[in-house]
């Protein structure tokens, strides 16, 4: 009996679901694009129980003959490292669409806002489960399109410098990585005397000579330094963040960064362990800088979307800290803090939207006092703030511990300073806490129009808020004081990461990888 090729309908029921919503009326557009998104977090959920925890290796492979003479297939697969990430993508993807409420009222492009959205979706469910590298490629450049749309069509006053600054940015990271992918394919196929390949299993199983490790390196990770936001490489991501509309900030912060850190993980460091540890000084310094700097920024914002934008920077730096600490500490710390962070961060914009929509102003000095009239949204902001200092019991801390200490466990200079960001952190989430829902009401300005009444009825949570937060804010409780529903899975994963990382003699220029 055939086997039902779950994987091709994860990916590509929201690729086929966004060239439906085009022709559908803008309201049936929206809660057409919620059914698919729901439909595609069932089947992601799906897999976590069929997936066997202990198994190494891709399960539900899928192929299919494509292009064979240039080494290019149709392969995807499955383990713990894409496993929770997928259901990241669609419970991520879900809730933005219900918070996308207003947009669908607007009528304002409605049915081409809700296909980008499922589009973007399907290209990063492709990311996540491709095995032949070039199809990796191709899922990871699709995915910049309804990106660079949704920042540039729908996006706020200054979209266009933020949707073209992205583009750049990101235009010459894929430019890089498109080289490396086929240098790659060159040198591990001449190395070993067999057929020009860019499956990626093959391409471990054959090796990279060490000689070709450090150039092949630069080239992947030029692109995934740009999308993760490592410092210096970050340029886009706060003007970008800003301007997009909060839902679609929700994707891009909470899943498509994450794609980045999935392509260090799935290629760059099984791939090139050498070079991995070779640039560890240099990758784990810009970590570092970046974890406190981004920490900083978010001290000193006037603009609370732009502070949020600096603090899933800064954690971002965390999580590669974590996967360059290449023990098995870090990369499970990192596994587990890319599904954490996602949910958190996303909670975090779909927040300060609400808080937005209700006062129309970003500025933190013409805040306070809003916790009395909203105490709902003040009780989900303060419990999502919490989870983002890592408090212990709510999700963020087993992530970031085990980040962290696989830092320390390498570089007690690097984990010493990584771990210094609890001190700004801890300030600038109460800092926007307190400065919004506490302290003196303004005497004058929005808010204080707000409180009066004077700008009609100022309503608590709303039911789409409702419904976008509710599972975020439960996924927080519940993965705080279950972890292991996600480090039993990801362990086989993490040690298989490990393992890979550790052969330190890969072939030389001249012998087979056999």
């Amino acid at each position: 009996m055939t086997q039902f090729p779950i994987l091709s309908v994860i990916v590509f029921l929201p690729i086929v679901g966004a060239l439906i919503a085009l022709a559908l009326p803008r309201r049936a557009a929206w809660g057409w694009g919620i059914l698919v998104a729901l439909v595609d977090l069932a089947l992601a959920l799906a897999l976590i129980p069929l997936t066997q925890s202990g198994g190494a290796g891709y399960q539900f492979v899928e192929h299919a003959r494509w292009l064979p003479e240039l080494g290019i297939g149709y392969a995807l697969g499955v383990d713990g490292l894409s496993l929770f990430l997928l259901s990241l993508n669609g419970l991520i993807t879900l809730v933005a669409l219900i918070a996308s409420w207003p947009q669908a009222q607007s009528g304002d492009r409605v049915r081409g806002y809700i296909a980008l959205m499922l589009l973007l979706a399907g290209a990063m469910q492709g990311v996540f489960l491709a095995t032949n590298v070039f199809l990796f490629y191709i899922f990871w450049e699709l995915m910049l399109v309804p990106a660079y749309l949704l920042v540039g069509m729908f996006g706020g006053p200054r979209r266009a410098y933020a949707a073209i600054k992205f583009v750049l940015y990101t235009a010459v990271g894929s430019l890089l990585m498109l080289i490396g992918v086929i240098w790659l394919g060159v040198v591990v196929s001449s190395n070993a005397g067999v057929s020009f390949t860019l499956d990626l299993p093959t391409l471990l199983r054959l090796g990279v000579p060490v000689s070709a490790q450090g150039i092949l390196f630069l080239a992947f990770m030029a692109a995934f330094a740009v999308k993760s936001g490592l410092f210096p490489f970050h340029g886009w991501a706060p003007d970008a963040y800003v301007e997009a509309p909060a839902p679609v900030t929700a994707v891009v912060a909470g899943v498509m960064a994450k794609t980045a850190i999935y392509g260090m993980l799935r290629i760059v460091a099984p791939l090139f362990p050498v070079a991995m540890r070779t640039y560890f000084p240099l990758i784990g310094t810009l970590a570092v800088i970046g974890i406190l700097y981004f920490a900083l920024q978010a001290l000193i914002s006037t603009d609370f979307k732009r502070l949020l934008a600096y603090v899933s920077l800064s954690h971002m730096g965390v999580i590669v800290l974590g996967v360059f600490a290449l023990n098995a500490q870090g990369i499970q710390g990192a596994i587990i803090q890319m599904v954490n962070h996602g949910i958190i961060i996303a909670a975090l914009f779909l927040i300060a939207a609400a808080i937005e929509a209700r006062i129309g102003v970003r500025r933190l000095a013409e805040f306070g006092a809003l916790a009395t009239r909203l105490p709902w949204l003040a009780t989900a902001f303060l419990i999502t703030a919490l989870a983002a200092l890592g408090l212990p019991g709510l999700n963020s801390f087993a992530g970031e511990f085990l980040a962290f200490l696989g830092a320390f466990h390498v570089n007690w200079v690097y984990g010493g300073l990584a771990t210094l960001v609890v001190i700004p952190a801890a300030w600038y989430m109460l800092r926007f806490f307190q400065g919004v829902m506490e302290g003196a009401a303004p005497e004058s300005g929005p808010v204080a129009k707000a409180l009066a009444g004077a700008s009609g009825k100022l309503a608590d949570l709303r039911w789409q808020e409702w419904l976008a937060l509710i599972p975020l804010i439960a996924l927080i409780f519940y993965l705080g004081i279950f972890p292991a529903t996600l480090t039993g899975r990801t362990e086989a994963a993490t040690q298989q990461i490990v393992t890979a990382t550790q052969q330190v003699t890969p072939p030389a220029i001249g012998t087979t990888g056999g």
